[in-house]
């Protein structure tokens, strides 16, 4: 990986994404800590009536096979020709499903690809597959926020605040402008207070655009290295963010995403953590 990354993209410095993606691959290789996770996500989407997760079978399992309870539903990619109600129902479950965990504990799934949940028949979401789970600091989390707000407000000050708890090195003006492209696509949607589509194009060349125009300035800057913690929560986000667009839901996510945050402390995070 490292390799790969230092001979084609000299503007994102990789050590530690290798470092991230080795020690998730590794999780993934045994089943005990999997089965752990699943009662996590369990125990953290309890209150979640739209959200189900399997529960693991512990004498039916072991390090290397995994035996857990059964989950009707049918694949995501189902949903075509579902009504936009059913549709924007199923996205409002999927954006609780990936972000209670994260804004209330701490945690989150990083990998939101087609095969890791399933519809049931009212709208519900399955959850599956939990072998790629990290757990953050609540410090990160609020920057998650801090960055969120800076971009509301135009507050550059906060904005660094909020990329140097990430783990990122103090940004110069310029880098900030270039990392702030990247983040105004990801906060775009929660930053409208209306009913709109994750994006307003069908494709996702509009994000491959950006990616490439902040590539292209990152590395005439000299190149950044994202911290270790960055890495599946900006999978996520884009892996949400190709669903939502894939089934083409219709949603108020700023409304979606301040019944998650409008509460949020620190302190209280790190509580439910260590309970």
């Amino acid at each position: 990986i490292t390799s790969v990354y230092r001979r084609y993209d000299s503007a994102i410095r990789p050590d530690n994404i290798q470092a991230e993606i080795a020690e998730r691959l590794r999780e993934e290789l045994n089943y005990r800590p999997e089965a752990r996770h699943m009662a996590l996500y369990g125990a953290m989407l309890a209150q979640e009536d739209s959200v189900a997760t399997p529960v693991s079978i512990p004498e039916l399992s072991t390090g290397r096979l995994l035996t857990m309870t059964w989950l009707t539903g049918r694949p995501m990619t189902s949903l075509a020709d579902e009504p936009v109600e059913f549709r924007n129902a199923v996205a409002k479950n999927m954006f609780r499903a990936w972000y209670t965990p994260f804004y209330r504990y701490g945690v989150i799934h990083g990998d939101p690809h087609l095969g890791n949940y399933a519809v049931a028949a009212d709208g519900s979401l399955n959850l599956l597959d939990f072998g790629c789970i990290r757990v953050f600091r609540a410090d990160f989390v609020g920057a998650v926020i801090d960055l969120y707000k800076a971009l509301r407000d135009d507050d550059l000050e906060l904005a660094v605040h909020a990329y140097e708890t990430w783990g990122f090195d103090r940004p110069s003006k310029e880098m900030l402008e270039v990392l702030n492209q990247w983040a105004r696509f990801l906060y775009g949607p929660l930053l409208e207070d209306k009913v709109r589509r994750i994006q307003d194009s069908d494709s996702g060349l509009f994000g491959a655009n950006i990616a490439a125009k902040v590539h292209k300035e990152l590395r005439r800057l000299g190149g950044v290295a994202p911290p270790r913690e960055f890495v599946l929560v900006d999978r996520a986000a884009i892996g949400l963010g190709s669903v939502f667009l894939r089934i083409r839901a219709e949603v108020n996510w700023h409304r979606l995403f301040h019944d998650l945050i409008d509460d949020f402390d620190r302190t209280a995070l790190e509580k439910r953590q260590a309970k």
